[in-house]
């Protein structure tokens, strides 16, 4: 092979290689996005507490209740976001939190966030529940309130009803409980029971 052709010979190589390296190489696909999973009542009063004890060292749980979020798909004793009312004796206030998985419409936005804060006044009917005192978390009280016979009728015919969760302490138990029911709020509820959050225990069935 002479010089000359030696050349033109290279130079179509040349060529080649770089038509090559210029091609598109093959589209990656994007990774299928994971969904965010909802937490328990625990968990979210976890996150909620750990900011309130930033504005009042004794801060004392007045109610807990869940959120359905459409980014986070509930699931047995879990929820995508958890609200509760907190209270300080000493500063005589209350104040709204709300602990979510992820942003939401509404003004939801993800992690523990505090809300207003007004003045707090003793009531009776409904007293603070130390943080201590929540040692039962949702799932379990959901399993405890199936046990009974009328509730477990009713959630196996009514598979799709919501179950939701209340924290609270009112006059009509002796001890902080959480209100299991099924149903879009709980003035509709067409089952509800109270389970103690201190011992897990089946306390009282509502009407």
């Amino acid at each position: 092979m002479n010089r000359t052709s030696f050349s033109l010979f290279m130079t179509a190589v040349l060529l080649g290689l770089g038509g090559c390296s210029s091609a598109p190489g093959p589209k990656k696909e994007a990774a299928p996005k994971k969904p965010v999973e909802p937490v328990t009542g625990q968990s979210g009063i976890f996150q909620m507490y750990q900011v309130a004890r930033t504005w009042a060292k004794d801060a004392m749980l007045l109610k807990v209740d869940n959120l359905d979020i459409p980014e986070a798909k509930s699931q047995p004793g879990k929820y995508g976001a958890w609200r509760a009312t907190f209270v300080s004796l000493e500063k005589k206030q209350k104040r709204d939190y709300m602990y979510a998985v992820a942003d939401s419409e509404g003004g939801i936005i993800k992690g523990a966030r505090a809300g207003s804060e007004s003045l707090y006044a003793a009531n009776p009917q409904v007293r603070p529940i130390s943080i201590q005192d929540v040692k039962i978390d949702t799932p379990a009280a959901l399993e405890e309130a199936l046990k009974n016979k009328e509730v477990k009728a009713f959630a196996d015919k009514n598979p799709d009803e919501p179950v939701q969760f209340i924290l609270e302490w009112t006059g009509q138990t002796a001890e902080p409980c959480w209100r299991v029911f099924w149903g879009p709020t709980l003035s509709t509820a067409k089952a509800n029971v109270w389970i103690s959050s201190k011992t897990g225990k089946f306390v009282k069935k509502g009407r």
